[in-house]
């Protein structure tokens, strides 16, 4: 009994060692992994079960000793039995060393059992008909095992099933929080009906610090350098207001593979399929208009992190991409009107320059049409009218740089013109509306001036896709219509033929005469145009640039013009137009007036605007206001050519005045003519008044005026207007009679000054002009001389002479004192007074000469006595030419009375014809 406590309380205490070499035989204390270990959980039970059983065998030990023979019989049957037990249960009993294995530690050969062998029976001892028993400590323990491992298997499973739930939340999370999307370039193009092609250079990284897990991201990149691959898939885009499953396109992404902690440079180009043209049309027009536009990604990925197994997430990000701002800088570089449109209007070309200001955003498309538009003038900001049609063949807007775009297309007619109210068509609009705003826009054109027009694209184009044109109606581009590079488009411009209307109004006139100019039409306008009316307005002024006068016309007036390529004449005939001048500047115009006189050039500056009636391939329009600032260059010197006294006629008399008729012959060699009215003028030789004359309704054309004037020889005028107490009278009776002999004598060199003075007109603007008025003139021919001849009679020392009077009155001879000579030698003398000496003959009375025939005012005087100087030389050959004749020089001092007016003239004249004769 107390040997079989002794066991029990052995056995209690080896079973504790058996635990704890069971708990030290486990896989991760030998190092054998439980998937890797050849033996199984089976083998391993079946040991402990053996380990169970053996105190049961050695209890029997003493028994077994006892009957040694019968012993090792069931001892031996038992081990085969036990062996086939462990056979069948898959124990490996050669594992280690044998349960009867002996260990001589101290070389005897004795040896010792060891505590395994101690405490497992052999098999001698196992009773092989019955199984050991097992108790109930034996049992809890078991128990005891199998619950712990059924916890720690549990365990391990809710923990792989908590991992299994958890990650795919804390990748969604990962995702939705610290994914950064970086879309740094997006070209978008080949366009149709169904999509885009688009090409995307973007960057994608995980942000640790906001991957909404408490930087579990930035723990696993810095441990395990994880890598992540996504799965082909399907994305969508969409609104970042859309809700659900609405999108507006979707596309194709490829597998992708990347690092986590590295920046993944993402180059995709894929087809973009258009879903929804509404909400497609909204985002380009979002991209096209603000600066910056959100784009949503969204849909399913199929993702793995490292080696583990695939998760399926959903990606939803809003990506924000620089926007082109409405394209507004844009411009037309230059533009072109080449000729006529066979459908129309005028060809249209230029050249476009659109800045993309956005850095991500590039659309490339092909041929696009676009609309040129003219706000209205009666609701601009509302109302617009469509004016040329002009297409690309390619549009190229890329990103963050210029583009330039060749178009062409054309101008339209105003016929063509549609009126667009608030982005729809309505009727074509007023005729005079449309001819206005055409006006103006080429005024502008040709005088270098940007007008402001629009530009959008044309919704009915084909070539742009549904849901692009809907974005592109509502960009309205303002740009400037480039005008031409020559901005001088009235080159010249003179006053030919003018006609000045002078009346008794100091500060008007009136004006006719034919105004040319010469257009030089743009280098990039060679189209026929045909200007029909003209209306000028124009300022005469000074070289300073002072305003003298304006000439401003009423209305339109018919116009000739031809076209030379560029180079268009015009010409304008003016009549009557009104002549304002400026009251400041009245001595300006005067000083214009009288250089236009006195020089032979002159220079006048003209400035103003015109309105001109155009035809052309546009319609007829009205162009203009079209400024000018010239110089003319006018041809002057009314002066310069002295005038020629053609005539001089005494056609009436009285004691102190003769009253002649003249006629003047006046070259006007410049441009200008002049209605001047009544003038009067003074006649002045040798410094002296010696008469006036008047002029009736002068009309001063250019070129040859011959002037017929009335004309009164009165030297007593000469100290009436001198106003001076101490002028002597005779000073000018003596210059008139000196006019007179020269005139009668034929002295053709000797000139006749024709004076203005303040009371020459009784019109304001020419009193200025003709007060300071000086021309001189030559006296005219007379038709044969006053002496035609003389007879000579030697014997009887008389003479007779013919005479041929030059005027148209009677001149009566009272006294003549002559002397012929010959070759400066004395010849005779003749002294004879037809008033006093009663001896004499009468006075000799010479007819007027009516011009008429070739006898009138032709008189022979009876014989006049004649002293011959008989020693002189020229008496010898006087003699010598007796019966023949003789040139002889003579010089006479006549008193006479020339109608009623007596007068001294004094006559000479050389090589006179003088016959000799010998009888009585």
């Amino acid at each position: 009994m107390d040997r079989r406590n002794e066991n029990n309380s052995r056995r209690n205490n080896n079973d504790d060692d058996d635990f704890i070499n069971h708990n030290n035989d486990s896989p991760y204390s030998n190092g054998n992994d439980p998937k890797t270990s050849p033996k199984n959980h089976s083998g391993r039970l079946d040991h402990d079960i053996a380990h169970e059983r053996t105190p049961l065998l050695e209890d029997n030990s003493s028994n077994n000793n006892n009957n040694s023979s019968g012993g090792r019989r069931r001892a031996k049957d038992m081990s085969t039995n036990q062996n086939s037990i462990n056979n069948h249960v898959g124990v490996d009993m050669d594992d280690g060393v044998s349960d009867r294995e002996q260990v001589d530690e101290d070389g005897d050969g004795q040896g010792r059992i060891s505590r395994r062998d101690h405490d497992r029976p052999t098999q001698q001892d196992r009773d092989p008909m019955r199984p050991p028993p097992l108790t109930r400590e034996r049992l809890n323990r078991w128990n005891r095992i199998c619950l712990r491992s059924a916890k720690v298997v549990g365990a391990v499973l809710i923990a792989c099933l908590l991992v299994a739930t958890v990650s795919p939340w804390v990748a969604q999370r990962v995702l939705d929080e610290a994914m950064v999307l970086d879309i740094q370039k997006a070209s978008i193009y080949e366009m149709d009906q169904t999509g885009f092609q688009i090409s995307i250079q973007s960057t994608i990284y995980l942000d640790p610090a906001h991957d909404g897990v408490f930087g579990l991201t930035r723990a696993l990149q810095s441990i395990f350098h994880p890598s992540m691959t996504i799965q082909p898939t399907v994305l969508h885009l969409s609104l970042p207001t859309d809700q659900g499953d609405a999108h507006m396109a979707e596309f194709e992404v490829e597998k992708q593979h990347m690092q986590m902690g590295e920046t993944l440079q993402l180059d995709l180009s894929t087809h973009v399929n258009v879903t929804d043209a509404t909400r497609m049309a909204q985002f380009f027009h979002n991209t096209l208009q603000q600066s910056t536009v959100d784009m949503a990604i969204r849909g399913p990925i199929l993702t793995r992190l490292g080696s583990l197994w695939y998760m399926r997430l959903r990606i939803n990000r809003i990506v924000a991409m620089d926007g082109m701002k409405g394209v507004q800088n844009a411009t037309l570089v230059s533009m072109s009107l080449p000729g006529n449109h066979p459908q129309g209007g005028i060809v249209m070309s230029g050249i476009a320059q659109l800045d993309n200001p956005s850095s991500t955003v590039s659309i490339k498309m092909g041929s696009v049409t676009f609309g040129i538009y003219l706000p209205s003038v009666a609701h601009p900001k509302v109302d617009q009218f469509k004016i040329a049609e002009m297409s690309c063949p390619e549009l190229n807007l890329e990103a963050g740089k210029s583009s330039q775009v060749a178009l062409s297309g054309r101008l339209l007619h105003l016929d063509d013109w549609i009126l667009s109210e608030m982005g729809s068509m309505s009727d074509v609009g007023s005729g005079s509306e449309k001819q206005l705003l055409l006006g103006r826009l080429l005024s502008r054109f040709i005088q270098g001036q940007d007008s402001n027009i629009q530009v959008r694209a044309l919704s009915k184009d084909p070539n742009i896709p549904p849901w692009l044109t809907e974005a592109f109606k509502s960009i309205v581009l303002d740009m400037a219509f480039p005008g031409s590079p020559a901005q001088d488009f009235i080159r010249t411009l003179d006053m030919n033929q003018l006609q000045f209307e002078f009346s008794d109004d100091k500060e008007s006139a009136k004006l006719s005469g034919r105004m040319s100019s010469e257009l030089q039409l743009p280098p990039n306008v060679t189209f026929p145009i045909k200007i029909l009316q003209m209306k000028p307005t124009a300022w005469l002024r000074t070289l300073d640039g002072v305003d003298m006068a304006l000439l401003e016309m009423p209305e339109f007036l018919p116009t000739k013009s031809q076209q030379d390529g560029n180079a268009l004449e015009v010409h304008v005939a003016m009549k009557e137009t009104p002549l304002r001048l400026v009251a400041d500047h009245l001595n300006e115009f005067y000083q214009f007036l009288n250089t236009s006189f006195t020089k032979e050039w002159i220079e006048l500056g003209i400035a103003g605007e015109a309105h001109a009636v155009v035809e052309c391939g546009l319609g007829t329009f009205e162009l203009g206001p079209i400024p000018f600032d010239v110089i003319t260059r006018q041809r002057g010197g009314l002066v310069t050519v002295p005038p020629v006294l053609e005539s001089l006629d005494v056609v009436d008399s009285t004691e102190h005045s003769l009253t002649v008729k003249a006629k003047l012959v006046l070259w006007n060699p410049s441009n200008i003519s002049a209605n001047l009215g009544d003038l009067s003028f003074l006649w002045s030789y040798g410094g002296y008044i010696i008469g006036m004359a008047s002029v009736p309704q002068l009309q001063l054309h250019a070129g040859n005026n011959t002037i017929e004037c009335i004309g009164m020889m009165d030297p007593s005028i000469h100290c009436l207007r001198n106003h001076n107490k101490t002028c002597d009278p005779e000073l000018a009776r003596n210059a008139s009679r000196e006019f007179i002999s020269k005139y009668i004598s034929g002295d053709n060199s000797t000139s006749i000054d024709v004076l203005g003075y303040p009371e020459s007109t009784h019109i304001p603007l020419l009193q200025p002009m003709l007060s300071a008025l000086s021309i001189s003139s030559g006296l005219p021919a007379i038709e044969e001389d006053f002496l035609i001849s003389t007879t000579m009679y030697l014997l009887s020392s008389t003479i007779v002479m013919e005479l041929k009077n030059p005027l148209d009155t009677v001149i009566t001879v009272l006294y003549i004192n002559g002397t012929a000579s010959y070759k400066d030698e004395p010849l005779g003398h003749v002294n004879v007074d037809f008033e006093h000496d009663i001896a004499s003959p009468k006075p000799i009375l010479i007819p007027a000469n009516d011009h008429q025939n070739g006898t009138s005012g032709y008189v022979k005087t009876p014989r006049l006595p004649v002293m011959f100087d008989l020693s002189s030389v020229g008496y010898e050959a006087l003699r010598k030419a007796l019966g023949g004749s003789l040139e002889v020089d003579v010089s006479c001092h006549i008193k006479a009375k020339v109608g009623s007016m007596l007068m001294w003239v004094d006559f000479s004249k050389e090589g006179i014809q003088a016959n000799v004769r010998k009888g009585f």
